[in-house]
């Protein structure tokens, strides 16, 4: 079984920052276990690896320039690359289910104004009947109100009874 190394093992075995190798396995893509907390593990090949980056770096190479016989991780990068032609058919069916759902989105919206503007409509008709109703009881009031006017109710004046005094004045 392969030893496990952290960070801090690995970059004090090299004698760099633990820094410097975060930054070197990002740089050369070289890929390691990581523990539940995102740390990285490194077995005894990814040590000579960064062994080789550093021995080339201190004969000043630049890092652009340096080149690494067992590195594992371009290679396996070029796995996880997918074809252009598998790309752009991703993307079109990507753009195509966008556009359905936005074709979706654009009828729903539709069908609620559509069913708002339906509850307007009766609403508006309800407060059209009462309005309706109103008006005709406002004109049996008025016809009512008329009738009352036009009637002369004569009212008729008790004849009053001839008093003592009245037979006296002339």
């Amino acid at each position: 079984m392969e030893n496990v190394f952290k960070t801090k093992e690995v970059s004090e075995l090299l004698g760099v920052n633990p820094t410097t190798v975060k930054r070197w396995v990002k740089y050369f893509n070289i890929r390691c276990q990581m523990n539940e907390h995102g740390h990285y593990l490194f077995g005894t090949s990814h040590v000579e690896m960064l062994r080789e980056i550093k021995g080339q770096l201190n004969a000043g190479k630049k890092m652009r320039d340096v080149h690494v016989s067992r590195i594992q991780a371009r290679k396996e990068k070029r796995k996880d690359m997918i074809p252009i032609h598998q790309y752009e058919y991703q993307l079109k069916e990507m753009v195509n289910r966008i556009e359905e759902f936005e074709g979706k989105l654009s009828k729903k919206a539709d069908e609620v104004v559509s069913y708002q503007l339906l509850r307007h409509r009766t609403e508006l008709d309800q407060i059209s009947n009462m309005l309706e109703k109103i008006e005709m009881r406002l004109q049996k009031v008025e016809e009512c109100a008329k009738q009352v006017v036009n009637e002369e109710v004569i009212i008729e004046k008790p004849e009053r009874k001839k008093t003592f005094m009245q037979l006296f004045s002339i």
